[in-house]
């Protein structure tokens, strides 16, 4: 079975967009481009992040939620993290476990985003 799409309910349409365009590799259907209700865009592999508002501030993601994006060696994990602290997003240190090495970021709306590699990947 093949994930088809993830639907995010974000309070910043477009400010989550441009995060997940700028730092995810995302890129944004023209169609909705400027949205302030609804953004759709294409991930790998024919993957779709559907972004839509929020309808109640009240609504928020639990805790642990977040959405992972696994890398195939260290340096873009790295790299990810250098790009969003130097930007001045919230950012964790890197982590380097026996999960391999990870990077946590709060994107626009509170949303979790992990970024890793697992164990031994160069």
């Amino acid at each position: 079975m093949k994930l088809n799409h993830l639907d995010l309910q974000v309070p910043d349409v477009q400010a989550t967009a441009r995060f997940f365009t700028r730092y995810c590799g995302f890129t944004s259907h023209a169609k909705n481009h400027d949205s302030p209700a609804i953004a759709i865009l294409g991930g790998a592999e024919g993957f779709v992040l559907v972004l839509q508002r929020r309808k109640q501030d009240s609504d928020v993601f639990p805790e642990d939620f977040h959405v992972g994006f696994l890398q195939d060696s260290e340096a873009p994990v790295l790299a990810f993290h250098e790009r969003v602290k130097a930007d001045g997003l919230e950012v964790s240190d890197v982590i380097r476990n026996n999960r391999g090495t990870l990077v946590y970021c709060r994107a626009p709306g509170g949303i979790l985003v992990e970024v890793s590699c697992r164990p031994g990947a160069v």
